[in-house]
């Protein structure tokens, strides 16, 4: 007679019937580590730090040093977090949305009691009022000229806000201008120390642009224009900050504040604004120029991500690709795959894509083009209990982890995106994620301890087989054998009329099974804390000793 074997444990497919799944993918895997073929136990989750009750997000700072406990950084919400480009700047800077209006802290800043503690505005608001001008003193015999005058903010950190509304006046060139009336920095987390005063000119193109005229403290409220040499071009003509920060200026308008903040190439940044896509001036994250907007029609955005070079945003409808080489030459682009995004959480980049929760599985979008990865393992209504709308989604050794909560339960699933043939579930689940890159590590937020993921004991594994239909009916499996780098290990069976067996092997050695029917089929079930390599059946003690 045949010899029933298991050996190879590649996870679960709920959608296809029990009986057309392939030899080595079940109807139940549960607490598996992949990697090397067998059925391994997970191991659990160990507390590595702690961090206040209720929060949502996590991220640790220091990230160019290996630490599990040190530098925890959490919020009460969805924060999206991004690392600064400039490497001159000392102190990790670190720029935030999903806190309230944008914001960005350091090393010196964040890292209190409760961090973090202490953040500045992404960006500065510009000058609410035009300077006041009045010229003197220049020849007589001197040409009229009209000029206008601007202001800026400047902050400790260099950072330079947009300019004031302009002051005009009718003056001979080389009048003295005394410039009055320059508005007193606003109260707020700005760091602003300076105010930088600019003036027109026509340079050698022969268009007129605003050229540096001096830098004064911003405690003072005058100065003057004595015809000194002038400086650069005004950096910050169209520099707004990002979108939720007070403008000021000319341009003194509220926007929807930004949210979902994802560092992309070439030195840029995007982020959502309402209906509208926005991007940072290349390598300035303060800024956020107005016209650096893209508005999707009919959709709008819910989350984003990025891979390579290519930015994709997913929305209550289609997503949008977002491609180009600087912010100014961005172009978006509508993908006809109809899977809208049920949780901002569960969008990441997975290296070759991103993928995101979808009302019918877990969608991707890639180089393999538009597809949902759970489409071969869960039919919709498999997807759909799991909550997808709680899903918080981290990509992590190569896999998308989704940690996802029903009825008050957490658990979590993992998908290959490469081969996404199976599923695999586990009982841990979690409030919160976060991918250490640096020491190739995720650690998960449960109440208020930050754990590393995979670092304890072993969990118990358990691993159902499809259903094996025979042609005909054949006896009872009466023997067994289970190879296995550690014992005991539990082994259920089922045929026709369900569960008919249950041993708890305590040794490499054949086994007996009890069995007294014939039947048409067979499904088989382990249960292990150690790594298992594969469960056999026979219809005899012989048959495992050649008999």
């Amino acid at each position: 007679m045949t010899v029933l074997r298991v050996g190879d444990f590649l996870g679960a497919a709920l959608a296809p019937h029990p009986k057309q799944l392939p030899d080595s993918v079940g109807v139940v895997s549960l607490n598996q580590k992949l990697g090397r073929g067998d059925l391994r136990p997970l191991r659990a989750p160990v507390t590595r730090a702690a961090v206040p009750a209720g929060r949502k997000s996590i991220y640790r700072m220091g990230r160019d040093i290996v630490s599990d406990t040190n530098y925890w950084l959490s919020w009460p919400t969805l924060v999206s977090v991004a690392r600064g480009y400039n490497t001159s700047e000392n102190g990790e800077r670190t720029y935030y949305t999903g806190d309230g209006f944008p914001k960005w802290t350091d090393n010196t800043m964040a890292l209190g009691a409760t961090p973090p503690t202490a953040w500045r505005a992404l960006g500065l608001p510009a000058p609410a009022s035009a300077p006041t001008l009045a010229a003197s003193g220049g020849s007589s015999t001197a040409d009229l000229e009209d000029r206008a005058y601007v202001y800026t903010y400047v902050s400790d950190h260099d950072e330079e806000s947009g300019p004031s509304p302009a002051g005009k006046v009718k003056c001979r060139a080389d009048d003295t201008v005394a410039i009055t009336s320059l508005a007193a920095a606003p109260a707020g987390s700005y760091g602003i120390n300076r105010i930088r005063v600019y003036r027109t000119e026509t340079g050698s193109s022969g268009q007129t642009a605003y050229f540096f005229l001096r830098e004064i403290a911003s405690s003072s409220s005058s100065t003057s224009d004595d015809n000194r040499a002038l400086g650069e071009v005004l950096p910050s003509l169209t520099w707004v900050p990002a979108p939720g920060v007070p403008q000021g200026g000319a341009l003194n308008i509220t926007e929807p504040t930004l949210q979902f903040l994802t560092p992309l190439w070439n030195g840029m940044m995007a982020g959502i604004s309402g209906r509208e896509i926005r991007f940072c001036e290349p390598y300035i994250a303060y800024a956020w120029p107005m016209q650096y907007g893209l508005t999707p029609a009919d959709v709008t955005p819910v989350a984003m991500a990025a891979y390579g070079s290519t930015l994709v945003v997913a929305t209550n409808g289609r997503p949008v690709v977002c491609t180009g080489g600087s912010p100014d030459a961005m172009d978006e682009s509508p993908v006809e795959f109809l899977q809208a995004c049920v949780s901002p959480a569960s969008m990441v980049s997975v290296g070759h894509g991103v993928a995101w929760a979808s009302p019918d599985g877990l969608a991707y979008l890639g180089a393999a083009g538009p597809q949902l990865l759970t489409a071969r393992s869960l039919a919709r209504e498999d997807w759909q209990a799991l909550a997808p709308e709680t899903i918080i989604g981290a990509f992590f050794e190569g896999r998308y982890y989704g940690f996802y909560q029903v009825g008050g339960v957490k658990r979590s699933f993992m998908i290959d995106p490469a081969v996404p043939t199976s599923i695999y579930f586990s009982d841990i689940g979690a409030d919160a994620v976060y991918v250490d890159d640096m020491q190739d590590a995720m650690f998960v937020l449960n109440g208020t301890s930050v754990q590393r993921w995979d670092a304890g004991a072993g969990l118990a594994a358990r691993f159902r087989s499809k259903v094996f239909e025979h042609v005909s009916l054949i006896p009872p499996f009466t023997a067994g054998k289970v190879i296995a780098d550690a014992f005991p290990v539990t082994v259920r069976v089922f045929d026709d009329r369900g569960q008919v067996a249950e041993v708890v092997v305590t040794s490499p050695d054949p086994f007996r099974l009890p069995g007294d029917q014939r039947t048409f089929t067979t499904q088989v079930e382990i249960e292990t804390s150690g790594p298992v390599q594969g469960v056999a059946l026979a219809h005899s003690m012989e048959e495992f000793n050649g008999g």
